[in-house]
Formats: structure tokens, sequence, C-alpha cells
């Protein structure tokens, strides 16, 4: 179920930064074409650089937003699975597989442990070393 919560949030997060990516490339095609078009307002050299300059201030502002705006909610979207995980895993936890807790050993498991280890003497050794 997590799984699917982290594939649909970032399906969603990639949707919405597309969205986004086409919102910045609107405002900077249309906010660029007004900064160059400013002297169709005036003729005066002064009041076209104060309004290209007060245009560009407005467009660069624009694109900043689209940025913060896109963060702000790519975080939230991402908040969701997070949470969900939290809730989801303090609810269902999964099973142990084939009740390994309940038997043991469990089938198919062979302990070859040694179950008495007592250290070899030196008589054992030297017979050892006869033959």
């Amino acid at each position: 179920m997590r799984r699917l919560l982290w594939i649909v949030a970032g399906t969603f997060v990639v949707l919405w930064s597309l969205l986004a990516w086409g919102a910045y490339g609107l405002i900077d095609l249309f906010g660029s074409t007004v900064v160059r078009h400013a002297d169709v307002v005036s003729n005066r050299p002064e009041t076209v650089e104060w309004l290209s300059w007060g245009l560009a201030a407005l467009r660069n502002l624009g694109l900043a937003a689209v940025v913060f705006v896109w963060g702000l909610v790519s975080l939230l979207i991402l908040a969701v699975p997070i949470l969900m995980s939290f809730v989801l895993g303090r609810a269902a936890r999964p099973a142990s597989p084939m009740g390994w807790q309940m038997d043991y050993p469990r089938p198919g498991y062979r302990d070859v442990t040694p179950t008495d280890i007592t250290p070899a003497s030196n008589e054992d050794q030297r017979r050892i070393e006869r033959h």
C-alpha cells in the first residue's frame, strides 16, 4: 500500500512540475515580450527605461513566485504519503511468513550447532599424533 501511495504521489509531482514549467515558460515569454516592447508606450527614453525596468522586475517576481509555489505544493504532495505511511505502519503490520515464530525450529531447518563444546584434552591430541 505504501508503494502505491509513493507511486501516486510521484505521478502527481511530475504532473504538477509539468504544469509549473508551462506557467514559468509563459510568464517568461510574455514578460520578455512586454519588456522588449516597452517603447510602444512612450517616446521618452527615461520613461521607456523605467517602464522596462519595472516590467522586468515584475517578470522576475512572477518567475520566482512560480518556483516558490511549485516547491511548496510539491512538498505538500510528498507529505501525504509520508503521513499515510505513519498511519498505515501502525495500523497494519505484515504477517510473518509461514508462522516462523510459532514453530521452532521451522520446517526444513536443521540445527548444526554443537550442543556440547568441551576443550580437547592433551591425551587426545597425542593419540591422534601417534597414529
